[in-house]
This record gives structure tokens, C-alpha cells and sequence, in this order.
């Protein structure tokens, strides 16, 4: 009985090893077979920027050529990441295929600076450094990003309108907008989120202080 004792465990082993090796092999059928993780942008790379020209052409910004540079949005920290975010009540849900393609507040901020480069074409207007300073900088604050698993969707923001002129006043404004929609997909959820936005966008542009040009008098 002893002798046969080696002869069983080594057959115990292998028997376990081949096991294993299955358990292994299920595992990363599994793995593979899953659906993959898909990443969604706020649709600003297809909206078209700054002043129209043909095709092959170059439209100059010139001395005249009024800037805005707007400067990186700040959104609440557990929301700045590559995660999309449902909130249902006080727990916050964590989308396991859906992925911003950058940080949120990266995303905010070209989506931003596409809108208001689409309503005005005849000035510069850009989220990166530039060599002079900029006619205008624009500072936005979003305190409130929230998109709920029953279809509600709010923001709260405010902005600050920079100029260069140190002598005149700086503009401030806030606002807070709902909308509704669907979330039970994450296109869904981007498309909420995108809404929210392009509204935003719409009360910045319509914030905007007036420019006026100094008459000159001829006197005689």
C-alpha cells in the first residue's frame, strides 16, 4: 500500500495540473470574448474652428485679429478623470466600458473653445499659450456636472471675462442649467453632457462684453 502511494499523488498532480491549465484556459477565453472598452469625445474634432478659407489655404491672424484665449475649465475633482460618471442619488456609478477619450476637463475645455470659434470666425480663438497676451483670457469654473440615471442633468458654472486692458473691469457671470435626456447607454450620456455644454457656450457668447471704437473728431 505504501509503494503505491507516490504512484497516486503524482497522478493527483497532474490531474490537478491539467485542471488548472483548463481553469487558466476558460479564463482567458473570457477574457477575449468580452466586449472592449470604447472611448467617446464632446463631438468638438468635428466641429469646424476659426475662420472659414479654401481648402490648402492659410487664414492669417494678424496684428487686428482679436484673441480669446480660454484657459483650461476646472470641473469638481472626482469628476476630472477618463472615467463617464452616473449618479444615481448619493452613489456616484462608474460606467466598466465607457471612457472620455482625455480628462473631462480637457474635453470641457476644446468643446468650449470649438463653440465660440464657430459663432465667431473673425477672431482667434484657442485653449493654447500664445506668444502675446491675448485680448481677452476666458476663466471658467464649473461647480456642478451632474448627469443622473434617471434622465436629469444639471450644471452650475461661472466665468470670468479677462481683458487685457488692465483698465477696464473684468466681467463676471454664473449660471445654472438643467436638461433631460437618456443615460442608459454611454453615447447617451455624452450627448447629455455635450447639451449642457453647448448651452454654456451659448451664455459665455451672449456674456460677452461689447466692444465699441473710439470716434475720432475732426477739428478745423
Amino acid at each position: 500500500m505504501i509503494s503505491c502511494l507516490p504512484v497516486f499523488l503524482s497522478r493527483h498532480m497532474a490531474t490537478c495540473r491539467a485542471m488548472g491549465g483548463l481553469v487558466i484556459s476558460a479564463s482567458l477565453l473570457a477574457a477575449c470574448s468580452s466586449a472592449p472598452v470604447k472611448f467617446y469625445t464632446l463631438g468638438a474634432s468635428a466641429i469646424a474652428t476659426g475662420a472659414t478659407s479654401p481648402s490648402g489655404s492659410v487664414s492669417a491672424v494678424t496684428d487686428t485679429t482679436p484673441v480669446i484665449q480660454v484657459q483650461q475649465a476646472r470641473i469638481p475633482d472626482y469628476l476630472d478623470g477618463q472615467d463617464i460618471l452616473v449618479r444615481d442619488g448619493h452613489e456616484i456609478e462608474r460606467s466598466p466600458l465607457g471612457r472620455w477619450a482625455s480628462r473631462l476637463s480637457v474635453g470641457v475645455t476644446d468643446l468650449v473653445t470649438a463653440r465660440l470659434a464657430q459663432k465667431w470666425p473673425e477672431r482667434f480663438v484657442t485653449d493654447q499659450p500664445q506668444p502675446t497676451p491675448a485680448s481677452w483670457r476666458l476663466a471658467i469654473n464649473i461647480s456642478r456636472l451632474d448627469v443622473s440615471r434617471n434622465g436629469a442633468a444639471a450644471l452650475n458654472a461661472d466665468w470670468a471675462i479677462i481683458p487685457q486692458d488692465l483698465h477696464q473691469p473684468i466681467t463676471h457671470n454664473r449660471t445654472h442649467i438643467e436638461v433631460a435626456g437618456g443615460t442608459t447607454t454611454n453615447n447617451h450620456v455624452a450627448e447629455i453632457t455635450e447639451s449642457l455644454l453647448n448651452q454654456l457656450s451659448d451664455r459665455i457668447a451672449a456674456s460677452w462684453p461689447q466692444v465699441t471704437t473710439p470716434v475720432s473728431h475732426t477739428h478745423h
